[in-house]
This record gives C-alpha cells, sequence and structure tokens, in this order.
C-alpha cells in the first residue's frame, strides 16, 4: 500500500496544547489517531496521551502484519485506553478523572475502519466532495439529527461545545463504530479535533483535498484555521492520508511511504512533525484479551 500522510498540532489561543496525535503502520495496514483532552478538566492532555499510547501499542501487538477484525479491535482498544485512563487517576490519587475524546481509523486492504467517542471527527474526502463524516456525540448534533436545528444553526449554537460523551467520564463510552468504508486511489481521510473542524466548513475541506494528497494541504489548512480561531481559538490538531495508486513512484519524499517495504512498523521519524511519547509505564498498560 502506497500512501502520503501529514500531521498537525497546533495550540490556537489556548495556554497548552491538550491535543495529541499518533500514526503507525504495519507492512499491510496503517493506524490514524486524533485525541483531544477535554479542556476544563485536570490533566485532559494526559488522557489523549494514554489513549494514543494505548492504541498504539495495542495496534503494535495485533497488526501482525494484518488485523483479522479491525472493527472489534478498535472497539476493545477504546474500551482499554478508557479503562487505563481510569487506573491512571486511580493510581495517581487524582480528585478528577482525566477525559478525552478521541477519533481512530484504520485503512486495510482499501478500506476505511473508524471508531470514535466525542467530537474528533473524521472526514473521507473524494473528488472535491466529504463523502463521508462522522455525526459527533454532542448536543447540537442530537438538535440536528432531531429536526431541531440546522448545520449552519448549530455552527454558532451556545451550547455547539457541549458533548455527552469521552473516554474517562465515569461510566462506560458509547464507542461509535462505523461501517468498513472502501477507499481508491486519490480518495483523503481527515482525522481533527474541534479546534479545526470548527472554522473551517466541510466544503471548504473537500474542495482543498480535491485533487491534492496530503502533505500539500494540511500545513497551511491548518495556517488558515489557527488565523480564524484568533486569541480565544481552541487546539487544533490533524491526522490526512491519501491513498496513493500502486504504481506511483514515492521518490524518497518524506511522509510519502510504501508500507510493503516495511521490515516491521513505521519509524516515527518517518512523517514531519509527529510528536509522540513513547514508553508506556507499567501502570498503563491495558489488559490483553483473554
Amino acid at each position: 500500500m502506497k500512501f502520503a500522510l501529514a500531521v498537525d498540532s497546533r495550540i490556537g489561543g489556548r495556554g497548552n496544547n491538550e491535543d495529541r496525535l499518533a500514526v503507525t503502520c504495519s507492512s499491510e495496514c496503517v493506524l490514524l489517531v486524533v485525541a483531544d483532552g477535554m479542556g476544563g478538566h485536570i490533566d485532559g492532555e494526559v488522557a489523549a496521551r494514554i489513549a494514543t499510547e494505548v492504541l498504539v501499542q495495542q495496534f503494535r501487538c495485533q497488526a501482525t502484519p494484518r488485523l483479522l477484525q479491525p472493527g472489534d479491535f478498535l472497539r476493545w482498544a477504546l474500551g482499554e485506553a478508557h479503562q487505563a485512563i481510569i487506573d491512571h487517576a486511580i493510581a495517581h490519587h487524582l480528585r478528577e478523572i482525566p477525559s478525552t475524546t478521541v477519533v481512530v481509523a484504520i485503512v486495510q486492504d482499501d478500506t476505511v475502519y473508524c471508531a470514535y467517542v466525542g467530537d474528533s471527527r473524521l472526514y473521507l474526502l473524494e473528488q472535491g466532495a466529504v463523502r463521508f463524516r462522522s455525526r459527533d456525540h454532542s448536543h447540537v448534533q442530537r438538535l440536528i439529527d432531531s429536526g431541531q436545528l440546522s448545520e449552519a444553526e448549530a455552527a454558532v449554537h451556545p451550547a455547539r461545545n457541549r458533548i455527552y460523551n469521552c473516554l474517562g467520564a465515569m461510566g462506560e463510552p458509547e464507542v461509535s463504530v462505523l461501517h468498513p468504508l472502501p477507499l481508491q486511489a486519490g480518495c483523503s481521510v481527515l482525522l481533527c479535533s474541534d479546534g479545526l473542524w470548527s472554522v473551517v466548513p466541510d466544503p471548504e475541506l473537500a474542495r482543498v483535498f480535491n485533487g491534492r494528497v496530503a502533505p500539500a494541504v494540511l500545513p497551511a489548512l491548518m495556517t488558515v484555521a489557527e488565523k480564524r480561531g484568533g486569541e480565544r481559538g481552541d487546539n487544533l490538531s490533524a491526522v490526512a492520508f491519501t491513498l496513493l495508486p500502486a504504481d506511483a513512484a514515492l521518490d524518497g519524499r518524506s511522509g510519502y511511504i510504501d508500507s510493503g517495504t516495511l521490515a516491521g512498523f513505521l519509524p516515527d521519524d518517518a512523517v514531519p512533525g509527529l510528536l509522540m511519547e513513547h514508553e508506556l509505564t507499567a501502570e498503563l498498560l491495558p489488559r490483553q484479551p483473554h
């Protein structure tokens, strides 16, 4: 599988960045993750970091070199991430459990498998259109679904940032696992936090990706979004993936990858801008499946 990857995370107008990103792949499948630590909660960035690390570690344990049931893996791994966040809070005697939204995708056999919790989104972009977009676990999305609110009204609604679902909350999170989405060469997959999608409308996202690959689009897109957010803008983070034709010439360019040449997993320095905290401490290691 040949593809192009780009990642970017900006602090926006906030005092610190609570978003975390992860990408890795084996010779046959790719993992993409965006986690948005919840502002207003203690250690939101810790919850986001734990979630990304657990997902990466479990992917590297089970993608050997492919996942047998990607959808089942995503549901299970997000449950493990949720439990790891709670275990961390208990071990460190935190007075509040850290929380995070997360969206995670697997690309395997020219198919996208996705699961999410909260309002971090997945977009599938093809030929200048949004072919698919995940539906937020938010109060305004419920109003849209019930016909009480339009998309335009939701964009300026005072409760647009209120979500009802996350990792780290009391009780089990509601994990939405999407139906598998077929992927063709030239299609792009975008995972992003609300700091990006809240200031860039869907038609604009589709237009800027039309005929372009992820590394050529994402840096400028993030700069535009950061400027629009201004001094009060949220953290904004994104992972973008474009599937390339099998005969594409990669020419050793950074961010352009042929997974079939990998002996193990994607080196962490293969994608410019990706900063990850690599090692899980023993207390964060999730339970292994029986």
